[in-house]
This record gives C-alpha cells, structure tokens and sequence, in this order.
C-alpha cells in the first residue's frame, strides 16, 4: 500500500524513510537527491506502487501517473482518527459518548 511496498524501511520522525542503497549497500534517507556514499540517483532506484494500479511512480508525485490514484488522500485517510464501538463495531470519525446504533454508553 503506496510507501510500504516501496521498501521494507522505516520512518524517521521528519527526517524522511531509511533504506538501504541497492548499489552500495549503506543506510540512506530517501529525501536526498544522490546517496552521499556512492553517488547513485536515489529516485532512480526507487519507486512507490501505486495501489490501485501497481504502476511504479517517482517518490515525489502526489498522483499516479497511469491512474490517476491521489497518494496524498491515502495519507489522509490512514492519519484519520476512526472510533469502533467494542459492542457492535459501529464506525465513526468523531469521538462517541453513546454508541448511535446499539446505544452503548462509553465511560
């Protein structure tokens, strides 16, 4: 799903996604340019899937260059808080004192 199956790194806090460089081997952030031990084009070697799709886009693109696919609404719906009743699994995306379809009380 669009970053996870670019590479199997992880988030740095603001800093960017750490990977391995596939020409040298060191760690890099992917928000560089060139890999400052070898020198490599870092968007030339890697590439977010489209999940719609599964065409390979550039790392910087907000939308799939085949489909159309917004990355940037992903993002926002995965940061999105959801709220489940633990009784009838009832969805929301606003905070509930009382459940609106089995009326559960939350305390």
């Amino acid at each position: 799903m669009g970053l996870m199956d670019l590479v199997t790194g992880k988030e740095t806090g603001g800093k960017g996604w750490k990977a391995k460089c596939p020409n040298c081997g060191k760690e890099i952030t992917l928000d560089v340019e060139r890999c400052p031990h070898c020198g490599v084009h870092v968007k030339s070697m890697f590439k977010k899937k489209c999940p719609k799709c599964k065409e390979l886009n550039e790392l910087d693109v907000e939308r799939c260059v085949k489909c159309k696919y917004d990355f940037a609404a992903e993002l926002a719906r995965a940061k999105k808080t959801i709220y489940v009743c633990p009784i009838c699994g009832y969805r929301a995306d606003y905070y509930m004192l009382r459940c609106p379809a089995c009326n559960t009380r939350f305390s």
